[in-house]
Order: structure tokens, then C-alpha cells, then sequence
């Protein structure tokens, strides 16, 4: 069994031009300026990674670019892969050929198309067939916003995490009960323990969480770090003091207005990426960047105070 261990991952957001084709220089850009930052890995076609408005060919060359980006700019991060379809044939598909671009790891959401008959035999048959026909460990990814409210029981949960193919749980649901819960009945040398958030990750900490998937990650890389570092080494005011301040900011980068908030913030303060997503998904107006500016630019200038250390 291949462990992913504790530490941040950032799910980076895929980048396109002005057309909408892709944009792997700014990819390739992203991934050099998160690199050296402390992080323990990247994570591709995830929710941030608009990998539901992707082909299969695109998919695939967004995970080669990260990994050759990986090579070039810090070989020792981990590569996670969104592979999610709507059935299990698909997802295997799609698994395959992430391992065949450079993946380590998989990150796969349940199917919720046809919500409706999606119980727990169901959930139960779909991820143990694809963990069976995985070449590469997977990593389970409870987000009921983005599957019609459906949310991965923690029965569910535990009786998958005994698969000797599923090595994680990413909780985007922000159930600080529910993970505690996992955490207690799941084994940690077996199953890695990912909080969905960096406004919720002290509370996960506490209960013992022991890595981040932060879509705040691509702006806060470093302070993510930090906050797990002071918390681990025993320093809990000061890991409180800044869950507080990046509460509020990463509310205004990932909420506020999804991944183009964010997409746009990246082209203000880092210069690539032209804040532009896919159809249906539109630019961030002018006026509401300088909202989530107004919010997030103080964190911001605490982020650049450690990347000038």
C-alpha cells in the first residue's frame, strides 16, 4: 500500500486562453510559484481544476504538463489526478491514463447523475470496482455541492477505507464530527485524512486530521504550511491566530464568486492566467475583484513576507 502522508496539496485550477483553449505556460507558472513553498503536493482536475468541463485528451495533457512541471521545478511533490466520472468504466478509463501521464494518486468523487438510486450498495460497488481496476491508489472525495447533496456516510466511509486500494478521504463537506468520527474508527497508516478547506483545517487538526486540500492553497500555499507546522509543534495560539485570519479570506477567494474569484485574484497579484474560465462559468468584473482585494490582500502581504525568507 502506498501512503500519501500529512501536509498541503494544492488543487490548482486549470488555466485557458482568451478561447478557451488551454493555457499549460500558465499552468506551468502556477506550479513553479507553489513548488518551493513547503507544500507536500499538487493536485489536478479536481472542482478548481474545472475537470467536468474537460475532454479526455485535455485531461491528459494537464496532467503531463503538472508532471513535467513537477520534474523541472521540485521533483520530490506528490502528483494527485482528478479522475471522476458518472460510471465506473469511465473513471477507470480516465485512471489509467493519469497513471499513464505521470500521476501517483487519484482523487475521485462519487457519481450522483442519477442521485436518486445512488445508495450505499451502490456507492459501495462503484469505488470498490474502481479501486480494483486502479493502477494507482485512490483517494475518495466527499463534496455533496457538487453532487447533488449527496454525502458519503461514515459508514460508507470506513467499510471503503479497509480496501486495500483506497489510501484517502478528502471531506469538502465540513463535518468536523464526521471526521472525528473517521478518524477514530479508520487506521492511519492505512488511510490518510484530508480536511476540503483551510477555513475549517485547525479545527481538523485538533480531531487528527493530517493534511489540506485548499483551493486558498494557490494564493496562502505557505501559510497553510505554517498553520499546520505551529499546530504540530505545539504553538496553538499562534495556529489559532492565523486559522482566524485566513477564515475570512478564504471565504472571499473560493466563495465568494467559485473558481473565477479565484482564477482572478491569481492573474492580479501573480500576472498569468487572465482570471478566465470555461462557458458557463464567466469573468470576475472588475468590481468584485477589488472586493475580494479589499478581504484578502492583508493575508496576501503576510504570504509574501515568507516567501522573501
Amino acid at each position: 500500500m502506498t501512503s500519501l502522508g500529512r501536509g498541503i496539496f494544492v488543487p490548482v485550477p486549470t488555466f485557458f486562453k482568451e478561447n478557451e483553449d488551454l493555457d499549460l505556460v500558465a499552468l506551468d507558472k502556477h506550479i513553479q510559484y507553489l513548488a518551493n513553498t513547503g507544500i507536500a503536493g499538487i493536485v489536478v482536475l479536481g472542482s478548481m481544476g474545472e475537470a467536468v468541463n474537460l475532454s479526455e485528451e485535455e485531461r491528459g495533457l494537464v496532467i503531463a504538463q503538472a508532471y513535467q512541471s513537477i520534474k523541472e521545478h521540485n521533483a520530490k511533490l506528490k502528483l494527485i489526478a482528478g479522475t471522476s466520472a458518472q460510471s465506473a468504466r469511465t473513471t477507470i478509463a480516465y485512471t489509467k491514463q493519469a497513471a499513464q501521464r505521470g500521476a501517483q494518486f487519484t482523487l475521485i468523487l462519487p457519481p450522483s447523475f442519477y442521485r436518486g438510486v445512488m445508495d450505499e450498495e451502490a456507492i459501495l460497488n462503484f469505488f470498490r470496482t474502481v479501486a480494483n481496476n486502479s493502477p494507482l491508489p485512490v483517494i475518495i472525495y466527499n463534496y455533496p455541492g457538487v453532487c447533488q447533496g449527496l454525502d458519503l456516510s461514515v459508514k460508507v466511509l470506513v467499510q471503503l477505507s479497509k480496501h486495500h486500494n483506497i489510501i484517502g478521504v478528502k471531506g469538502t463537506d465540513g463535518n468536523v464530527g464526521k471526521m472525528a468520527n473517521l478518524v477514530r474508527k479508520t487506521n492511519p497508516k492505512e488511510v490518510t485524512l484530508l480536511a476540503g478547506s483551510a477555513d475549517f483545517f485547525l479545527s481538523e487538526l485538533v480531531i487528527g486530521v493530517v493534511g489540506l486540500i485548499p483551493g486558498a492553497g494557490n494564493v496562502f500555499p505557505g501559510l497553510c504550511v505554517q498553520l499546520q507546522s505551529l499546530y504540530e509543534q505545539g504553538h496553538v495560539k499562534e495556529a489559532s491566530e492565523l486559522q482566524h485570519k485566513l477564515v475570512e479570506a478564504d471565504d472571499a477567494l473560493c466563495r465568494w464568486f467559485g473558481v473565477a474569484g479565484t482564477k482572478s485574484y491569481i492573474q492580479s497579484k501573480l500576472g498569468y492566467g487572465g482570471g478566465i474560465c470555461r462557458n458557463p462559468l464567466g469573468l470576475t468584473s472588475k468590481e468584485n475583484v477589488a472586493s475580494i482585494e479589499a478581504v484578502v490582500d492583508e493575508v496576501w502581504k503576510l504570504e509574501q513576507t515568507l516567501h522573501l525568507k
